[in-house]
């Protein structure tokens, strides 16, 4: 059980949880900004403000799979981390081809989305539910050591 927020503190974290949000959502659109960092600072938060609005958090279409990956296993998906390498070099590489921005630019734009490729590299696999499954099936019908 999470102990819940009160007074002063409880204002902070709302305001924290809206700022991971509003950060999260900015990081959909901006390639080199991730995203997953902030939705588990929100969740984080929210958890302790409002178990309502971070249990419905956790049913969002798009987001709610990894969250509850994350929560449940300390990791994302490999699918999820290859979307993301997808995203990141689709955006990236059709601002750096087709934008008429500056080389000082596009090279921090690039060095932005090495850095943003990096940090999903790192985060921790998630197993398949059907990995789950077969793990929790053998160990119920695995022999007993005597």
């Amino acid at each position: 059980m999470v102990e819940p927020a009160h007074g002063a503190k409880r204002v902070l974290y709302w305001i924290l949880s809206g700022f991971f949000f509003m950060l999260a959502m900015v990081g959909v659109v901006l390639p080199g900004l991730p995203t997953t960092p902030f939705l588990l600072l929100m969740c984080y938060f929210l958890l302790r403000v409002s178990p309502t609005l971070h249990a419905k958090a956790m049913t969002w279409p798009v987001v709610g799979g990894p969250l509850r990956d994350w929560q449940d296993q300390g990791g994302v998906r490999p699918n999820v981390k290859c979307l993301a390498y997808a995203m990141v070099t689709i955006l990236v590489g059709s601002t750096l081809i087709f934008s008429s921005l500056p080389i000082v630019v596009k090279t921090l734009i690039l060095a932005a989305a090495i850095y943003g490729i990096s940090v999903v590299a790192r985060l921790p696999v998630a197993r398949s539910d059907q990995a789950a499954r077969d793990d929790r099936t053998s160990t119920e019908h695995a022999p007993l050591a005597d």
